[in-house]
């Protein structure tokens, strides 16, 4: 009897995420849901918000497409989060928010009695949610 090949657990913080074709560095990437409702199967399909974490730098380019998108300007793009292997190893799986426009964004708290990193918040809505099957290399 041939013996299964065990299959290496993935770790949850090796990642990245791209904002239509640019990387950005976050910290946290909330849970990805796909619901339904449970009386109705199949008829209401629904998605969770995602919520992206990060230090916040000097960088006001999360601020702006959020203000964008508050003004009415129709900016939504395709966010994408690779789980990596190990720290910039390959792609474990692949998931696309697509059409994820930003229904939130949060500056920092602040409190002169900690020495917290001042963290900003991006809340995406998105339109669907696709997983991306990854190929196996020969000999990986």
């Amino acid at each position: 009897m041939a013996e299964r090949e065990v299959e290496p657990l993935l770790r949850t913080s090796y990642f990245r995420v791209l904002i239509g074709d640019r990387e950005l560095g976050f910290a946290e990437v909330t849970r990805l849901t796909s619901k339904t409702d449970r009386q109705q199967p199949g008829e209401k399909h629904e998605f969770e918000s995602v919520v992206l974490r990060r230090a916040l730098g000097r960088s006001v380019e999360l601020y702006d497409w959020r203000r964008r998108i508050a003004e009415g300007v129709d900016d939504r793009r395709d966010v994408t989060i690779h789980q990596l292997v190990r720290p910039d190893g390959e792609i474990a799986n692949s998931w696309t928010l697509v059409d994820a426009w930003p229904c939130r964004w949060s500056g920092p708290a602040f409190d002169a009695r900690t020495s917290d990193v001042a963290m900003e918040e991006l809340e995406l809505a998105f339109a669907d949610l696709v997983w991306h099957e990854q190929t196996r290399k020969e000999g990986g």
